[in-house]
C-alpha cells in the first residue's frame, strides 16, 4: 500500500464520528472562550508590591494640624430643639380618647 492511500482510508473511515467530534470540540472550546471573556473577579485583587514601613517616625513639622472650631454666629442658632429635648404635657386619657373620636 502506498502511503496516499493510508492518508485516504485515514480520512475516510469513520469520518462522521471524526465530524461529530470536531463539532463537539468546536463547542467545547466556544463555550469556554465565551465564559472567559465575561469572567470578572468577584473580590479585587490585592496589590503585588506591598508598601515600605517606615523605619522613623515623622517629624512634628509634617503632622497634620486640625483648625480651631468656628464660632457660630446666635443668628445661625437653630430656632426649635432637638425632638428628644422637648417634653409634651400629659394628656389625659379621657380626653384622648375624646378627641380621637370627636365626640
Amino acid at each position: 500500500m502506498s502511503w496516499g492511500h493510508q492518508v485516504k482510508q485515514l480520512i475516510t473511515l469513520n469520518w462522521r464520528e471524526k465530524i461529530i467530534s470536531l463539532v463537539l470540540a468546536f463547542l467545547f472550546w466556544f463555550m469556554i472562550k465565551a465564559q472567559d471573556a465575561r469572567h470578572t473577579p468577584a473580590y479585587p485583587m490585592p496589590p503585588t508590591v506591598r508598601m515600605p514601613v517606615p523605619s522613623t517616625p515623622a517629624p512634628p513639622q509634617l503632622t497634620p494640624v486640625i483648625p480651631p472650631p468656628v464660632q457660630v454666629p446666635s443668628e445661625l442658632e437653630p430656632t426649635l430643639s432637638p425632638p428628644g429635648a422637648t417634653t409634651t404635657p400629659p394628656v389625659k386619657p379621657k380626653e384622648a380618647i375624646g378627641g380621637a373620636a370627636g365626640l
